[in-house]
């Protein structure tokens, strides 16, 4: 902690320009799933969320962040707002004023608890620099 912290330079994810994110993932060769935990890149995503965006907009984690079509990059960063918005909602609605209770309560597809998506699809886990992931077969690889 200090008081004078440096002044933060990347966007919070559900502040982040379009453009901005385009443009990232068009010139960055990292595993998609790294590049949306990189906290110098954007902040506000960690390996729980990271699962649950990249299962809404269908891409594997293990894509590579500039193969990934401009429409489905496009899916991936409304992805982004409406995973993150919908899990304030829902940790809002079930804690009121006092934060109880297991925040991956709420989760689709991320959680060792989990052996299927509420669609019924299996739900698979491996590591990426060292976190585990959760994903599906259903989820595009662009590599």
């Amino acid at each position: 902690m200090t008081l004078q912290p440096k002044q933060v330079t990347v966007p919070d994810a559900l502040e982040m320009e379009e453009a901005y994110f385009m443009a990232l993932l068009a010139k960055k060769r990292t595993v998609i799933k790294t590049l949306l935990m990189d906290q110098k890149l954007m902040r506000g995503i960690g390996n729980s969320y990271a699962d649950e965006i990249l299962y809404r907009a269908k891409v594997s984690p293990f894509s590579f962040a500039n193969r990934i079509p401009p429409k489905v990059a496009l899916k991936l960063f409304h992805s982004i707002a409406k995973v993150l918005n919908k899990a304030i909602k829902d940790i809002a609605e079930a804690n009121g004023d006092e934060l109880t209770g297991e925040l991956k309560d709420f989760m689709q597809v991320h959680g060792a608890k989990l052996k299927e998506t509420a669609k019924g699809e299996p739900i698979k886990s491996d590591k990426i620099d060292g976190r585990t992931s959760y994903y599906t077969a259903i989820q595009e690889l662009f590599n």
